[in-house]
Formats: structure tokens, sequence, C-alpha cells
């Protein structure tokens, strides 16, 4: 099972989905947790929310 967590822009950060480039919400994007978000939460520019995303979208390859 993937581990999906919120996570949320430090402010005055633009920080853009793998991908799709899109930029994540400022009120926080649910996303796959790896070794990306890691380093962009290491590096300060976003952090994680306390927060359960609010929808559990199902993730490419994955059984439901």
């Amino acid at each position: 099972m993937t581990t999906r967590v919120l996570v949320k822009p430090v402010e005055g950060r633009l920080v853009r989905i793998p991908g799709t480039y899109a930029a994540i919400d400022p009120a926080g994007t649910p996303v796959e947790m790896d070794s990306y978000w890691v380093r962009k939460v290491a590096a300060g520019d976003v952090e994680f929310s306390t927060q359960e995303p609010a929808v559990q979208a199902p993730i490419k390859g994955e059984k439901q």
C-alpha cells in the first residue's frame, strides 16, 4: 500500500507536482509519499499538513 500525505507549500514558495507540473494548492494537495517530497520537506519548500487528505484518489496500478 502506498502512503498518501497532504503537503502545503511554505509561504512564498511555488512547488510543482512532478509529471504534471501543476502547482500544489496553498491549502494542501494530497500526494503519494516518495523521495521527491522528502527532499522538498528537507529543503524547506513544503510542509506536511496534519489534516487527512479529503479525497483518497486511486493510485494508478493499485488494486482497490
